[in-house]
C-alpha cells in the first residue's frame, strides 16, 4: 500500500485545495485546540459532507446531552444558535419524535419519555460521517488512504452489542488516544503488514461505533 501524496484529497484522490478537520470541528465546544487533526481534502468533498455533519452533531448532542455536560453545553449554546439560524433540520428531527409512556422493568409507570424514530436515511447520513472520520484517522495514523476496494464495516454500539463478550475483549486490546477531553477519543489496533484495522469511536465519553477496515477477501471470510 503506497503512501498518499499530500496534494491529493484522501476522500476522492483529486487534487487537494483545502484541509478537513477530523472529526468535524462543529462537535467541539468553544475555541478549537491546536492539536485537532486535519487531512488533505478538496473543496467539493469538504462541502459535500456539511449537511450530514450538521445532522450528526444535532442527533448525537440531542441523544447524549443528559449523559454529558459537554454535549449539554453544545446544545445550550452553539447548537441552539445554529437551529435558530437554520430551523429546517431541527424541525425535521422534531417530526420524528413521539411522546410515549415509560415503565420500569417491574412495570411501574415512571412518566413520559421522548422516543425518536431513527430512519434508514438517518443511519445512512450518520454512517457517512463515521466513514469520513475513519478515513481521516486512517490517513493520520498510516499516511495512507483506505483502498477503494476495501470494506469499512460500521457497527453501532447498542445495549445488545455491549453484551457481546468478544467485542468487549477486543476493546481491551486497543490503543486509545484522546483528541479533546469529554468530547472525542478513539481506540485502534491494526495488522502492520496490511494496515487492516479495528477502531472504536467515542463521543462525549460514550463509545458509539465499532469500525472494521478490511479488504474484501477478509470480509468474506469473517
Amino acid at each position: 500500500m503506497k503512501s498518499t501524496p499530500l496534494n491529493l484529497c484522501i476522500f476522492c484522490n483529486n487534487p487537494a485545495d483545502t484541509r478537513e478537520h477530523i472529526p468535524p470541528k462543529q462537535l467541539f465546544k468553544g475555541k478549537l485546540d491546536n492539536n485537532l487533526m486535519t487531512v488533505p481534502s478538496c473543496i467539493n468533498c469538504n462541502r459535500s459532507y456539511q449537511s450530514d455533519e450538521d445532522f450528526f452533531r444535532q442527533f448525537w448532542v440531542s441523544m447524549l446531552m443528559s449523559k454529558s455536560s459537554q454535549a449539554k453545553l453544545l446544545m445550550d449554546n452553539e447548537l441552539t444558535r445554529s437551529i435558530k439560524r437554520a430551523p429546517k433540520l431541527g424541525w425535521q428531527m422534531f417530526k420524528q419524535m413521539q411522546l410515549v409512556d415509560s415503565y420500569s422493568r417491574s412495570g411501574k409507570y415512571i412518566g413520559k419519555f421522548t422516543l425518536y424514530h431513527v430512519s434508514d436515511r438517518d443511519i445512512e447520513r450518520i454512517n457517512r460521517v463515521v466513514e469520513k472520520i475513519i478515513k481521516g484517522l486512517f490517513y493520520n495514523k498510516f499516511n495512507k488512504i483506505v483502498p477503494e476496494d476495501w470494506i469499512i464495516k460500521i457497527q453501532w454500539i447498542t445495549p445488545e452489542v455491549e453484551k457481546d463478550m468478544s467485542l468487549i475483549q477486543l476493546a481491551d486490546t486497543l490503543k486509545w488516544e484522546v483528541i479533546k477531553k469529554d468530547t472525542f477519543a478513539y481506540g485502534f489496533n491494526f495488522v502492520p503488514e496490511t494496515y487492516q484495522s479495528v477502531w472504536i469511536l467515542d463521543f462525549f465519553k460514550v463509545p458509539l461505533f465499532y469500525v472494521f477496515v478490511i479488504d474484501r477477501e477478509t470480509a468474506r471470510e469473517k
